[in-house]
């Protein structure tokens, strides 16, 4: 899938005035749970960076400029950005797509690259990882062009596979995720919630600002309209005939069930979990992402 038809110069001038508050919202999100990793904060050196037009030259590295003629930035530490992870779960249920025009992991795809775009812009560095079972790909947190780049390009080249084990993948990330960092997971969600939970839990532990991002089809929140019908599982390929009119009720109750206990206990862990149907306007999506963080 190219993601160029979906970010177009109309679309990113929509969203570019949305702000990604990290700061605000990992003082918000961390409190009362671990020392808040902006405590302490001084105007202690930090790190360089490229110089872009209309920064303040009063941070300009001339030292640097005079002996290998790169222009660059000093930042501080109460200047330095947030640590941005988009993981993406593309195990073989994210394939499925419904009654709309993409996957569910396509849908999550252009969501996580509007993201990273405003990370970029805002300067905060950006990690893509993606896996079903343990994390196939991993790339660091990084502030570049080339790596915003390379974000799309992996995006864009994402394949599903694999039976989902949340638990697993969450156990397997969560040593490379750094404390006092924001994470933005893809996800449907399609799992025993003891297990998700349980392997949320080793991601909260890292001091992480945490979006829970459930993306269902129409169908999936609502189920298959019809009579008799054979139902084929897209991980374990078990099929299963059914009367779709008898199961209705009873998969709307199961599925209410299942997210008001997976909502309970994001709750307690200040966590926040949002339900997307691939059929939103990818505008409203984003908002809803960004808005549920600043409040």
């Amino acid at each position: 899938m190219k993601l160029t038809p979906y970010l177009s110069n109309e679309y990113i001038t929509q969203i570019k005035n949305f702000q990604l508050k990290t700061k605000i919202i990992l003082k918000g999100a961390l409190a009362g749970w671990h020392e808040s990793p902006f405590h302490g904060y001084s105007s202690e050196f930090s790190q360089h960076r490229n110089y872009t037009p209309g920064d303040n030259l009063r941070y300009f590295d001339w030292k640097i400029y005079a002996k290998t003629e790169r222009a660059v930035i000093k930042q501080y530490q109460d200047e330095t950005n947030t640590n941005i992870y988009l993981v993406l779960d593309n195990s073989a249920s994210m394939e499925y797509k419904g009654s709309t025009s993409l996957t569910k992991l396509e849908y999550a795809s252009v969501l996580a690259a509007s993201l990273a775009t405003l990370s970029f812009r805002q300067r905060d560095a950006v990690s893509l990882s993606y896996g079903a079972v343990q994390p196939d790909f991993f790339m660091p947190p990084k502030n570049s062009a080339a790596n915003l780049q390379q974000i799309f390009t992996i995006l864009e080249g994402m394949k599903c596979s694999g039976t989902t084990d949340l638990e697993g993948l969450f156990a397997k990330l969560a040593p490379v995720l750094k404390s006092g960092s924001m994470s933005y997971i893809f996800t449907d969600l399609w799992q025993e919630p003891d297990s998700i939970i349980t392997g949320i839990k080793k991601l909260r532990h890292k001091s992480q600002a945490i979006s829970l991002v459930q993306i269902l089809t129409p169908e999936e929140t609502d189920f298959i309209s019809g009579r008799e019908m054979e139902l084929v599982d897209m991980e374990t390929f078990k099929k299963v005939k059914v009367s779709a009119t008898g199961l209705k009720k009873l998969y709307r109750e199961t599925l209410e069930e299942h997210q008001h206990y997976l909502h309970a206990e994001c709750f307690k862990l200040k966590i926040n979990l949002i339900n997307i149907t691939n059929g939103e306007p990818f505008f409203r999506s984003v908002r809803r992402l960004l808005s549920s963080h600043n409040g």
